[in-house]
Order: C-alpha cells, then sequence, then structure tokens
C-alpha cells in the first residue's frame, strides 16, 4: 500500500518496543476483550495487532490461527495512519485492499472495522477490529462500542505498562533506595494484575508490613497482624530454612536477597513465589529496614515444569527419556570423577518385542511397553535411574560403587518382573529379557559407557539369550572386526569393487566344464583380493548379506553371456544364497525379475542353499522359496552336504535336486578309510535318489581318480581350476580350446602321415 505513519515513526517504535509485548505468550486481560468484542459485534474474527517495522502482529486474536502479518498487508495500518475508525464494508470492492492477500485468502476478508489504540505516552501503535468474511456485516450503530473497547485495551496497555516498569524498578532496588520506594507505589496501584506485592519490616520493631497483594497471596485477611516467624512458616518446609538464612543475612549484613520458593495458604494451595529484598540504612526521618516485592510464578512455574518434564519423559512409557538419561549420566559421571568409585550401567533388550508388534500390532505393542514400564519403575530400587533408551531397550544406572553383584542383583530383580505374563485385550503375552552390563572403574564417557553395555547385551542375544553378560574387551574386538568387515563390503559394493570369481565345475570324466560356482570376490584398496571368509563377520549380518547377495545376481546377470558364449558346455551359474533370502517373501519375484530383464532363463541358474540355513525357525517359508524357485526352473544345490544333523531330512523336506560333497571329506579320502566309506555311501545314496553328486575341494589329482571310480561325475577345486573373473575366466576357456584344437590338428596329421607312409 505504501503507507506511512507519522514523523514521529521512530519514537512511535522505541514506546511500542518499550512496552514488552511484541511475542509475548497470550495474556488473558487482553483476550477478554477480543472474545468480548465477537461477541458484541458477532464477528467472525476479533483481534488487538500492534505494528512494528515489518510487521503486524497480532496481540490478541479470535477465529484467526495466524500470529502476524506483513505491514503493507495490514488493514490496521490504515486505521493508524487516519488515526480513526476504519469502516469497510467490502474489501474486495475497496480499491485499497481488493488485492490483499488476507482479502483474496484466507481469511477472506470483507467487513472490517478498526479502531486506533494508543499506547500510555500517546503513540499509536495499533488497533483493535472486528472482522467478517460477510461483506456489510457491521452497521455504524455499534461504533460506539468499539470505541468504548478501545478505550479499555489501553487503559490495559496503561495497567500493563505500569507493571513493566513497576519490575525494572523492583530489579533497580539494590541499588537505588528511591527508585525502591518509587516501585513500591506502583506495586500498590498495579498488584492485583501483575500478582506481585511488596513487603516491608521495620528493623527496629521487627514489624512487618504488607500490601494487599501479598495477603491475597497468602490467602490471609487483609490487615491482620503478621509477624516475621508468621512469614517465614508460611513457605514450604523444605524451604523454609534456606528463606530463613538468607532474611536472617539481610538483616545481620546488608545483604541483597533474591530466591524462588513455595508458600502454603490457609485454604493449603501451594503457591510458587520469587521474592527480592534488600536492606535500607535508615535516616533521621525513616529507620533502618528491609523491604522488597513478592511475585506469585506459579502458572509460569508450573508450565515451566510441564516443559521440563516433556523434555524428560517419554511420552508412551512416563519414564525418563535418552536426553534426561544422558544429563544424569553426565553427572554421575562427575561425582565419579571426584570419589574414584565404579559406575555401572545396564542395559535391556525385550526378547520376543519385535514379534508381538508384526503380529499384534503397535497398539498391543505399546500397551506392553506401558506395562513393562511400569512394572519396572515400581520394583526398581529407589536408588536405581531407570530410563526408556528406545524401542523396547530399557536403561539403568546403579549407585556409585556397584559391583559385579549388584549388578546380578538387580538383573535378578528386573528379569523376574519382565518375565511375569502380561495380559493385554485378552491375551495372555510372555516376553524376555537380554542384558548387557558395563561397570567402570576408570572414569570414560558416557556414550562409551552405553555402547559397552549395549555390545554386551547384543554379544549375550547371540549366545545366550535371556541372561546378563558384562562387557568384554573380546566382545570389541569381535564388534570392531565386524564393523571394518561391513564398512568394507559396503564401501565395495558402493565402489563396484565387489565381483563375482566363477570356479569352474568339470565333468570328471569328459574334462568338459559344465557349471560355476560364481563366489564373492572384493578388490581390497591395498590391491588384495578378499574372499567371502576374509569378510565373513560382515557376511552373516542378514542386512549386508542381502545386499551382497543383490550385487552378485546384477553381476552374474552381466556376465552370463559372455561366459555361455565362450562355454558351449556350460549347464548353469551356481549362486549362493543365504539365511536372510530363504525366509524374505520378496527374494523370489525380485530374483525371477532380474532374470528376466537380463533375458536369462532361470533353468541356467543353480541355487545353492548350506545344512545350517535349512535349519532355521521358519522352514515353512523356507521350502516355499526353494520350491517356487524349482518350479521357475532352477536347480537347488544342497552345500557342504554331510557336515550338518539332518542331510539326510533334508533331502526328504525339500527340493534338492544337487548335493555337493564337503571339502573336508575329499581332503581326506585317499588317506582315511572312514570318510573313503562315507563319501561312497554318499554317492550311492544320491544316485539312488536320481539327484546328481559334485565333490568340491579335489586338489589331487589322486583325489579325482578316486572320486570318479566311486562313481562321482561331477567336481570342482583348485585342481581342475581356481576362481577367476569372468573375463579371464573367458580368456582362459579361448586358451584351452585352442590348444585342444591343436593338438586334434597335430593328431590328425600324424595318423594321415603314417597312413600315407610306404611299408619299410
Amino acid at each position: 500500500m505504501g503507507l506511512h505513519f507519522i514523523d514521529t515513526e521512530k519514537e512511535r517504535l522505541a514506546a511500542l518496543h518499550a512496552l514488552q509485548l511484541l511475542d509475548c505468550p497470550p495474556l488473558a486481560m487482553f483476550d477478554r476483550i477480543t472474545k468480548l468484542a465477537s461477541v458484541l459485534f458477532d464477528s467472525a474474527i476479533s483481534v488487538i495487532s500492534l505494528v512494528d517495522e515489518n510487521r503486524q502482529w497480532f496481540l490478541s486474536r479470535v477465529g484467526l490461527d495466524a500470529e502476524e502479518t506483513r505491514r503493507e498487508h495490514a488493514f490496521c495500518a490504515v486505521a493508524i495512519a487516519q488515526n480513526c475508525i476504519l469502516d469497510i464494508q467490502d474489501a474486495s470492492l475497496d480499491e485499497r485492499f481488493a488485492d490483499n492477500p488476507m482479502v483474496t485468502g484466507a481469511p477472506f476478508i470483507r467487513s472490517y472495522i478498526g479502531h486506533s489504540v494508543h499506547c500510555p505516552d500517546g503513540h499509536l501503535i495499533g488497533t483493535l477490529a472486528v472482522i467478517d468474511p460477510q461483506p456489510a456485516k457491521f452497521d455504524g450503530k455499534r461504533r460506539e462500542k468499539l470505541i468504548v473497547l478501545a478505550g479499555v485495551v489501553e487503559d490495559l496497555l496503561r495497567a500493563h505498562k505500569h507493571t513493566v516498569e513497576m519490575t525494572d524498578l523492583a530489579d533497580q532496588a539494590r541499588d537505588k533506595h528511591a527508585a525502591l520506594e518509587k516501585a513500591h507505589r506502583i506495586f500498590v496501584a498495579a498488584e492485583t494484575a501483575a500478582r506481585i506485592g511488596s513487603w516491608e519490616i521495620d528493623l527496629t520493631t521487627m514489624d512487618l508490613t504488607w500490601s494487599n497483594g501479598v495477603y491475597e497471596m497468602h490467602g490471609v485477611p487483609l490487615g491482620r497482624k503478621i509477624s516475621v516467624d508468621d512469614a517465614i512458616n508460611a513457605y514450604a518446609a523444605k524451604d523454609r530454612d534456606r528463606v530463613s538464612a538468607m532474611v536472617d543475612a539481610a538483616i545481620e549484613k546488608g545483604e541483597p536477597f533474591e530466591f524462588e520458593a513455595d508458600i502454603e495458604d490457609q485454604d493449603g494451595n501451594i503457591r510458587r513465589v520469587q521474592s527480592r529484598g534488600e536492606a535500607i540504612e535508615g535516616d533521621a526521618d525513616h529507620p533502618a529496614r528491609l523491604v522488597g516485592v513478592i511475585h506469585d510464578i506459579t502458572e509460569n512455574h508450573y508450565a515451566k515444569m510441564a516443559l521440563q518434564r516433556a523434555a524428560d519423559y517419554d511420552r508412551l512409557t512416563d519414564l525418563l527419556n535418552r536426553n534426561a538419561f544422558d544429563r544424569i549420566l553426565g553427572e554421575k559421571i562427575k561425582r565419579q570423577e571426584a570419589t574414584g568409585q565404579t559406575l555401572a550401567v545396564m542395559l535391556i533388550d525385550l526378547d520376543g518385542f519385535k514379534t508381538i508388534n508384526d503380529t499384534l500390532g503397535h497398539l498391543v505393542g505399546d500397551a506392553v511397553l506401558r506395562q513393562m514400564s511400569d512394572r519396572l519403575r515400581e520394583s526398581v530400587p529407589d536408588d536405581v535411574v531407570i530410563a526408556r533408551w528406545g524401542g523396547d531397550e530399557f536403561v539403568f544406572i546403579l549407585p556409585l560403587g556397584a559391583t559385579h553383584s549388584d549388578v546380578e542383583a538387580l538383573w535378578e530383580l528386573m528379569s523376574q518382573t519382565v518375565y511375569r505374563p502380561f495380559e493385554v485385550s485378552g491375551r495372555k503375552l510372555v516376553i524376555h529379557g537380554t542384558a548387557g552390563a558395563e561397570i567402570c572403574n576408570e572414569v570414560i564417557g558416557g556414550r562409551e559407557i552405553v555402547r559397552r553395555a549395549d555390545l554386551a547385551m547384543y554379544t549375550g542375544k547371540k549366545r545366550s539369550s535371556g541372561t546378563l553378560s558384562f562387557y568384554d574387551a573380546a566382545h570389541a574386538k569381535e564388534h570392531t572386526a565386524k564393523l571394518q568387515a561391513v564398512t568394507e563390503v559396503r564401501d565395495a559394493i558402493q565402489s563396484r569393487r565387489l565381483f563375482a570369481a566363477y570356479q569352474p565345475i568339470v565333468d570328471l570324466l569328459t574334462q568338459e566344464v559344465v557349471g560355476l560356482e560364481a563366489l564373492m570376490r572384493v578388490s581390497a584398496r591395498d590391491g588384495s583380493e578378499l574372499t567371502a571368509s576374509n569378510l565373513m563377520p560382515a557376511i552373516v549380518d542378514p542386512h549386508v548379506s542381502r545386499e551382497v547377495g543383490n550385487t552378485m545376481v546384477s553381476n552374474i546377470c552381466t556376465d552370463f553371456p559372455d561366459i555361455a558364449r565362450h562355454i558351449s558346455t556350460l549347464g548353469s551359474i551356481s549362486l549362493n544364497a543365504n539365511e536372510a533370502d530363504l525366509l524374505s517373501q520378496n527374494y523370489v519375484p525380485n530374483l525371477l525379475e532380474k532374470l528376466t530383464n537380463a533375458g536369462i532363463d532361470p533353468a541356467s541358474l543353480t541355487l545353492e542353499v548350506t545344512e545350517t540355513m535349512l535349519m532355521v525357525n521358519d522352514n515353512d517359508t523356507a521350502r516355499q522359496v526353494l520350491s517356487d524357485l524349482k518350479r521357475a526352473g532352477m536347480k537347488i544345490a544342497l552345500d557342504d552336504f554331510g557336515t550338518g544333523y539332518s542331510s539326510l531330512t533334508h533331502l526328504r523336506d525339500f527340493p534338492i535336486d544337487i548335493v555337493k560333497i564337503d571339502r573336508s571329506f575329499v581332503r581326506v579320502i585317499n588317506s582315511d578309510h572312514q570318510s573313503r566309506l562315507i563319501v561312497q555311501a554318499m554317492i550311492a545314496m544320491a544316485q539312488s535318489l536320481e539327484i546328481d553328486v559334485i565333490a568340491e575341494g579335489i586338489e589331487t589329482q589322486v583325489q579325482r581318480d578316486l572320486l570318479a571310480l566311486m562313481g562321482c561325475r561331477y567336481g570342482q577345486g583348485y585342481l581342475l581350476g581356481h576362481p577367476q573373473p569372468a573375463t579371464r575366466l573367458a580368456s582362459e576357456i579361448d586358451r584351452t580350446v585352442a590348444r585342444k584344437s591343436a593338438r586334434a590338428r597335430t593328431r590328425e596329421y600324424t595318423q594321415g602321415n603314417l597312413v600315407s607312409s610306404p611299408a619299410r
């Protein structure tokens, strides 16, 4: 709009800021005015607005969500500029406002009546306005009411200014006697609105004088004689000695004081007050006295307490949250550093909680967590700190000086609490817990303490679920090795250094390459080549193994056309599965989709599984995955055959096409008679079941010949070929084919010469 205020804009803004109202929390006295205006005018919106340098901010509002608008969009800017009532019947037809975003958009202002509001020193600072999206909503007969209400707003502003000045003067009470007396007079006039009162003790007679506001705070009838002891005894027992000591020091030594404390009124209500006091020397006209102010801060205090509780407590369980735990642990560490005592932290994870969430839903899971938290809170000793660490984990800080026995005793108590059955929505549920603990003799950081407890718990879950484990440096070494391996594998995937090395599977009779096993290899950044066994701590992680599996499938899809072109006798390429694959409902469709996109027939692949993979808890899912792949045309090979506990059962229960005799049998086949008999029995059994047999780990000609004599048709091992990338494998196949062709031509030439040579 381009409107500007009068030439005293700088002074106007200074007066506005001096009121200390901008961006303050809602004030009930102003909210009552806007509510009354909305009722009197039957308006959708009623606001008290203040205009500063760049914006219009709403001191109070009814029916409007926005807290502020840009100054150029403010209707009240016009009202202030005109210093009168601004009455608009339809803003959409008024050229000054037709394009205003508050007219063209929410709240779609049409009718507007606003009256300018002055601050106590006369500057125009804002308006009281009623607004409605209906045109011609307000008639001129009710303008007088708006003028009256605007006057009330100005009265309130004047009272507020007095309150601000009163507080400022109270702050200066320590330095200036005259300022304190002036503040006292202002407090008397405004203490009811501001909940501030004044008091004075005559140090000669020790008579105590209260203002009306102090009487009101204490719930004591006006004028009743109150002694200093009565006033001190009104404070809560926990604060009484502290307050008495401050008052005594002020009387005896002239020390000013300031404190917050609780008082109990005559009706038993607790109020939070802030009190300030200072001794003033006497003169010829006035005795020495102790004067001060007392401020009822109950609402602000409890609001701060509510905010603090929200910041410190978990909403679901009402236990301390991680932020509060970290702060308390930090304080414990400081005390440990000062005393040299041990510091113990225990972490409990609920076993089986994820299953409850997955099967019964998160609402039931939340109910279980609430019940569990209530139990733990009731059971934990008073000197133990308990917090929800996150998810289904709870963390405890024991008193300084705790021993292994103390931690074990706490675990015994908590485990009994955890193991008791729950009843939720008519269901009885049983949950167990696994705990890890760290007892620090030396001072270390809070994060490190919790990390150690967490590592101990993680190790316990793997080795002996449902028990307490203490941190051991070996755990850290194992964990570090896993982290390093996981980092190496994921970095290799990202930088495309993880590739497939293909080891030939050879027909022991014809010497032809009939298959390949794709083995994971990583080109390390130092130039070395890492195998899966080098990176086993990462491979056993289900998330990492799934990423490796996806990468290997992609590599096979890329390499397959070139391999098939060079190996005419190739039957299939073997891909190693992992336990996570067999338990994933998406594994089959994802794998088949990749093969289809690459134009590869599933019959060209064999999926290798180990016996331990088939011993998962969810056998039905694993069986379904293998059956679906076999129906799609893939063969299923059972790797490391003979090393498991249920080898024959696996042949019966799963759709196995191929068994691969473990290298541990092949390695000693020529020296250990019993192993030789076992291998012969396995070959014979597989043949009777029409299952192909591949012997792994063939490294000598003797092993190869013995296996061939036993009827083993296929073999794999360093004697027959080392794992190689697809490019090197293709080159070697080309060289082998060339050598065979050369030998064949040589034989033909030799035979031809023998036939054509004359007899001697």
